[in-house]
């Protein structure tokens, strides 16, 4: 009975370390999720104000769900610390929802990607027609300038738009950064490309972004898979110890 107590007593101490440990990166993960939702909320600025679709729910479920697991995540140190088996018991069925949740959102995005690529594109066609209006044509200005773009497919965007349509020219924010703006020139169709035009166009740029920041979206989504699923099963297994500590004492 006393080398049955004393296995106990090591699973309990060993479920206990490894469960504080997993939970200080589920912990680190919503920290992560907050900070993503914060820069997708400041570095996407531009392309959420374009894209309405996005900018409403995506940086403030991303924060949201950050923070809730951030909650989570310290109440369930308290509760690995002090060991009380209903509230493990209510820690896993929490985690697994979240997980559920992250899940749930992932194929929501996935799903809706073609809508929000689609709605970009339409956007910035119906913003560019309306330019120079402000305040929608500094959304365009600020994102060709931070992209380094210009058009939705190209730079001959413009020539379709009624700024650009009689003599052929682009806005300031297509040019490179440079002291002389050659790029504005009028009659861009006739002659050759000043050297500072951004020829690419925004569309294919924010999506190369988007796909070249894949193996970092990659690793916070695993991260955040993971280890929920690591805190669930280690949570249930130390109630599980707990319970059994607290029979042997009293056998």
């Amino acid at each position: 009975m006393t080398w049955r107590r004393f296995q106990t007593t090591a699973s309990l101490a060993f479920l206990r370390t490894l469960l504080f440990f997993v939970n200080l990166i589920f912990i680190l993960s919503g920290g992560i999720l907050l900070l993503l939702g914060i820069a997708l909320r400041s570095h996407f600025k531009e392309f959420l104000e374009i894209t309405p679709e996005m900018k409403s729910s995506s940086p403030y479920v991303v924060m949201g769900l950050g923070i809730v697991i951030l909650l989570i995540g310290f109440s369930a140190l308290c509760c690995t610390i002090k060991g009380h088996i209903t509230l493990l018991y209510v820690y896993s069925i929490l985690i697994l929802l979240i997980l559920i949740a992250e899940v749930v959102l992932a194929v929501a995005v996935i799903m809706r990607k073609q809508t929000y690529e689609t709605a970009f594109k339409t956007n910035v066609r119906n913003i560019m027609h309306q330019y120079p209006q402000k305040p929608m044509s500094l959304h365009v200005d600020h994102l060709q300038r931070a992209l380094s773009c210009c058009g939705i497919d190209s730079y001959t965007d413009w020539f379709e738009t009624p700024y650009g349509s009689l003599q052929s020219q682009v806005p300031s924010s297509c040019c490179k950064i440079s002291l002389n703006h050659t790029c504005t020139s009028t009659h861009l169709k006739t002659v050759n490309l000043p050297t500072d035009l951004n020829t690419n166009g925004c569309y294919s740029t924010v999506i190369s972004t988007i796909k070249s920041n894949y193996p970092i979206f990659g690793g916070i989504i695993l991260t955040i898979a993971l280890f929920p699923l690591a805190a669930v099963i280690l949570s249930c297994c130390l109630a599980h110890q707990l319970s059994k500590h607290r029979y042997e004492r009293v056998d």
